[in-house]
């Protein structure tokens, strides 16, 4: 719901008109683009816009109504019209029949997945008439309350005092080489921000632009992409304590898992039948019972989710990068329910599936096929046998799982094979660079793939896993070999993963060269990410609402 309130220094100055309009109409069965219908109506002091979305058969609503003191309102058609107030609340809510549970996932066609979910104007109905009750006043103060009970729990002072001037002209002066440690600060709580405003519990996870979008077509489809973006939205939700804002994707992850089950039968069956010769390590369990885990491919949308490819860009380790968002949030919080309940369903489940992907070769377990993602060799997305990234996660999954059912005092046949299975998973290989190996076949840096890519996946196990660590000398060397080699400059998510990865190495002075890199060549005015390199200027301008990644780095 929004509330707007205006006013005057003299009264009877407020005027205007109120006319909205609905986007991107379009008649149904029409090829190309899909339908939307939609009118728009004023009654009184309400104006109601409704309509319907062809594909899924989305009913959607939305109720603006206008209060006023002094002056008068009249409504005409489809506006309204108000002159002369002393003051004006406008009220705005919205909302569609969607509703986030298992039966949207389900396969079926795509005019199914909502039938039977209510028409939305009565819960919008409601929400106004709870809201115009409480009055402008105690609305606002309930929201104030409800934002700052979770933005005041971090503080970060870099000992420099709040500047007057707008954020683009702070972000210009900072990229002409004029330090700002207030913009530093504001990067960080404004990363939090965005978080708080874009993931409570009870609405859809953030995805690429958080939630906000104004295009027919959204860019990178509004999806939910599993071999990065997800993780990055949601690593600062623990670091900076705002945990509560994951339960939102938790509960997403919840509602498509029984799909993702169905995904784990069919991509086992589908490896084994592509490579009869491989001798993986563990069969596949009966089809349907579950007890193959659950799996999921990198792109997920509110009513529909992809599975694995095996000749995909990005392997199956991908979910053992979701996982570890499990992990932290029971590690984060300690919250034993959530251990039970929500993280280690999800570990085990994981193991279930990524333990039955490995085969045994040279006196190790390695998962096959393999894919670091997106990184291509001769133009092509490079496919191959124990990468780093699978290696890694599958290696953090079963350490982390092991770790929870410990914890849980449980003893199943999912935890003892994960035992079995960890000591030769071989998760970090050097090579002849001093580098950590992206592939196993690799002798020197950069023999396979793209030199300056804009993944590090095969440094997950630095970050967000922990096992790449001080302890672990070699290895830790060879990270900052890696990342030394991989290059600073790069997109503006992809710098934060680095930046992330260095303060992870305790290198500090790195790190913070890179925060500063970030705001001078990865950010727009507006403090959003710059997602894609351009020919021309070395960065586009396809905005990400990720300084929030940054957070991470900043806390650790």
């Amino acid at each position: 719901m929004l509330a707007v309130k205006l006013t005057a220094l003299e009264s009877g100055c407020i005027s205007f008109t109120l006319r909205p309009e609905i986007p991107y109409l379009q008649p149904f069965g029409e090829s190309g683009r899909l339908g939307e219908s939609g009118t728009v109506a004023a009654c009184g002091q309400t104006i109601t816009l409704s309509g319907e979305m062809e594909h899924y058969g989305i009913s959607y609503e939305g109720q603006i109504i206008v209060q006023h003191s002094g002056g008068a309102l009249c409504c005409d058609g489809n506006k309204l019209v108000l002159e002369n107030a002393d003051e004006a609340i406008i009220w705005m809510a919205l909302g569609t029949n969607y509703r986030l549970c298992e039966e949207v996932f389900r396969d079926c066609p795509p005019q199914e997945k909502l039938v039977g979910n209510p028409h939305p104007h009565e819960r919008i109905s409601q929400t106004l008439a709870k809201a115009l009750a409480l009055g402008y006043d105690n609305v606002r103060e309930r929201h104030v309350q409800d934002y700052q009970q979770f933005f005041n729990r971090v503080q970060l002072n870099l000992g420099c005092q709040p500047s007057n001037l707008p954020t683009d002209e702070l972000l210009n002066a900072y990229i002409a080489d004029k330090p700002s440690r207030y913009l530093e600060e504001l990067y960080f709580q404004y990363g939090r921000y965005l978080l708080i405003a874009s993931s409570r519990k009870g609405t859809l996870p953030g995805n690429l632009q958080g939630l906000w979008n104004q295009y027919y077509s959204t860019p990178w489809s509004g999806g939910y992409w599993h071999n990065i973006n997800i993780q990055m939205n949601y690593w600062h939700a623990f670091t900076t304590n705002l945990a509560e804002m994951f339960e939102s994707y938790s509960d997403m992850n919840l509602a498509f898992r029984k799909r993702a089950q169905a995904f784990a039968d069919d991509y086992l069956k589908l490896i084994y039948e592509k490579h009869p010769n491989a001798k993986y390590a563990v069969p596949a369990k009966e089809s349907g019972t579950g007890q193959n885990g659950w799996a999921i491919g990198t792109g997920s949308w509110p009513c529909h989710l992809s599975m694995p490819w095996p000749e995909g860009h990005s392997g199956p380790g991908q979910g053992g990068l979701i996982t570890k968002l499990f992990w932290d949030y029971y590690d984060y919080t300690r919250d034993e329910a959530v251990l039970k309940d929500i993280t280690y369903p999800a570990l085990c489940g994981m193991s279930d599936f990524l333990s039955r992907t490995v085969i045994e070769q040279d006196g190790c377990l390695l998962v096959h096929p393999s894919m670091s993602p997106e990184q291509r060799k001769d133009g092509v997305h490079y496919r191959t046998t124990g990468c780093a990234f699978d290696q890694q996660m599958l290696y953090e999954n079963h350490k982390d799982c092991i770790a929870a059912a410990q914890l849980l005092g449980i003893d199943n046949d999912t935890v003892r094979l994960a035992k079995q299975q960890i000591d030769k998973l071989e998760p970090v290989i050097v090579g002849a660079s001093g580098q950590v190996k992206e592939y196993r076949e690799e002798e020197y840096y950069g023999d396979i793939g793209e030199y300056h890519h804009r993944h590090i996946s095969y440094l997950v196990a630095l970050s967000p896993g922990q096992t790449i660590k001080p302890n672990t000398p070699e290895w830790m060397q060879a990270a900052r070999v890696t990342l030394t080699e991989r290059g600073d400059e790069s997109t503006g998510w992809a710098m934060a993963h680095r930046l992330n990865a260095w303060a992870r190495a305790r290198d500090g002075q790195r790190a913070y060269k890179l925060y500063q890199t970030l705001l001078k060549t990865g950010t727009l005015p507006n403090l959003w990410a710059l997602i894609r390199r351009s020919k021309l200027t070395g960065i586009s301008a396809a905005p990400q609402a990720w300084p929030k990644c940054c957070c991470k780095a900043i806390a650790t």
